[in-house]
Formats: structure tokens, C-alpha cells, sequence
């Protein structure tokens, strides 16, 4: 385990590839959407999206479905390709919502249905631009529903294996 150094924050604890910060379990998800709500009403998410060069901010999963359940807090983010500082972003998550419970999907190179998870049935946080978040999720949708039968076809070629 290697703790790196964060200046004015808790180190994070990075073991084999697995990152976190050392957050009480106490905080429950649906908490740590409200924590993240009240940033982007504030205006810290979007003063932590800028610093981190993040285009997108959505929350997705079983904290937007049922959040009295939920055990963790799945966050999506769009960065410009070669961005650099992920652990850092994680990291800031991680203070903004107190809980290191947060799961972190990278919209941009993900799959089609991940892309589509992470920006269909969301709860929009922040965007760069006005309209961003419209022509990114209805991109994601049309790739979603234009290589269904592709993965149709994957099991299919699966069940036959």
C-alpha cells in the first residue's frame, strides 16, 4: 500500500490499482448525492469540474433509482482525451460527497452501454456548455441502439460456444 500525498486532504491509500479515501461508512449514499447536489448548487462542483477539465457531470445507478438502497454513489464524467489527474478528481468527489463509495465511470472511451448508463435516466450535475448534455446522451442512445444487434449477436455466438 502506498499513501499518496494530497496537500491539505487525506492521503489516499492506492493498493493494487484500487484507490480510496478514508471516509466513515456512516454517510449513505443517498447522503452523499445531496452533498453533491448542494455542491452543484453552490458552485463548487462547477469550480472542481473546471479545474479538472471535466465537460459532464451525471449521477447515475441505484442512487438515482431507489437511493434509500443504494451502496454506492456512481458518478459520470466526459474529459477531453489525454487528461491526467483522475485520482485527484476521485479524490475531490470524495470530499465533496464524504464517502469513498464513489464509483467513477470515464464517459469518454467507455462502451456503448456504459455511455448509455452513464447518461440515460441521470441526474445532469454539471455541463461546460448549454446543450452539451443533450447532444452527448442523445449520441450515446443512437450508438446504444444502432450496435444492439451486434451484442445481440455476441450472445448469441456465447449460448452456441
Amino acid at each position: 500500500m502506498v499513501d499518496v500525498p494530497r496537500p491539505g486532504k487525506p492521503p489516499f491509500h492506492v493498493r493494487a490499482g484500487v484507490t480510496g479515501v478514508p471516509y466513515s461508512r456512516v454517510v449513505s449514499a443517498a447522503d452523499s448525492l445531496e452533498r453533491l447536489r448542494a455542491a452543484a448548487d453552490d458552485g463548487r462542483l462547477d469550480e472542481l469540474a473546471r479545474r479538472h477539465g471535466v465537460a459532464l457531470i451525471t449521477v447515475f445507478g441505484s442512487a438515482v433509482r431507489t437511493p434509500e438502497r443504494a451502496r454506492d454513489l456512481d458518478v459520470a464524467v466526459s474529459l477531453p482525451a489525454g487528461s491526467h489527474g483522475l485520482v485527484a478528481l476521485v479524490g475531490d468527489l470524495a470530499d465533496l460527497t464524504a464517502s469513498d463509495d464513489v464509483d467513477l465511470l470515464v464517459l469518454d472511451g467507455a462502451s456503448p452501454t456504459a455511455r448509455f448508463s452513464g447518461l440515460v435516466g441521470v441526474h445532469l450535475l454539471y455541463e461546460a456548455s448549454p446543450g452539451l448534455f443533450a447532444r452527448t446522451q442523445m449520441a450515446a442512445a443512437l450508438e446504444f441502439y444502432e450496435t444492439a444487434w451486434l451484442r445481440d449477436l455476441e450472445l448469441q455466438r456465447m449460448a452456441t460456444s
